[in-house]
């Protein structure tokens, strides 16, 4: 099974350098395979929620609307040490609100009213959002017309 070449080390069987090769190929495939699940699924894990139902100490994708009083010059203060600050507006009650902390890249279509997701948590009831999280959401082209009975 296993043979000596002279005084040197014991060499295994090539059967047995196969077995090992193959047992390592596997390894290796559950890692990756293990891997690319976890980060496939990271963003999965989050809850979209809106300002009402926000809670400390837990990550959230943050939905609703810009409120009013978001600044015009958001993509300048989103580079700076400050960070941009806005109000986020619950989109079934527009009386929720959060105060929001953000910083990074700002989209063209920032705006107020505007429907936005971003990531963070509530930190002392103001949600800091992590670093280039701020995704705007386009309006969609087809709405219900005015005396619309039809499903949708």
């Amino acid at each position: 099974m296993y043979r000596r070449l002279g005084r040197g080390p014991v060499l295994a069987s090539p059967l047995m350098r196969s077995r090992m090769r193959f047992i390592i190929a596997i390894a290796l495939a559950v890692g990756l395979g293990g891997y690319l699940a976890y980060a496939s699924l990271g963003g999965a894990l989050e809850t979209y929620a809106g300002p009402s139902e926000l809670t400390a100490a837990k990550t959230y994708r943050l939905n609703g609307k810009v409120g009013p009083g978001a600044p015009k010059d958001a993509a300048g203060l989103a580079q700076s040490s400050q960070g941009l600050h806005f109000t986020v507006v619950d989109k079934e009650d527009p009386s929720r609100r959060v105060a929001v902390v953000y910083r990074g890249s700002v989209p063209d279509q920032f705006k107020v009213g505007r429907e936005v997701v971003l990531t963070g948590k509530l930190e002392n009831g103001t949600f800091v959002a992590r670093n280039d999280s701020l995704v705007t959401l386009c309006p969609s082209k087809f709405t219900d017309q005015p005396g619309d009975t039809s499903p949708t």
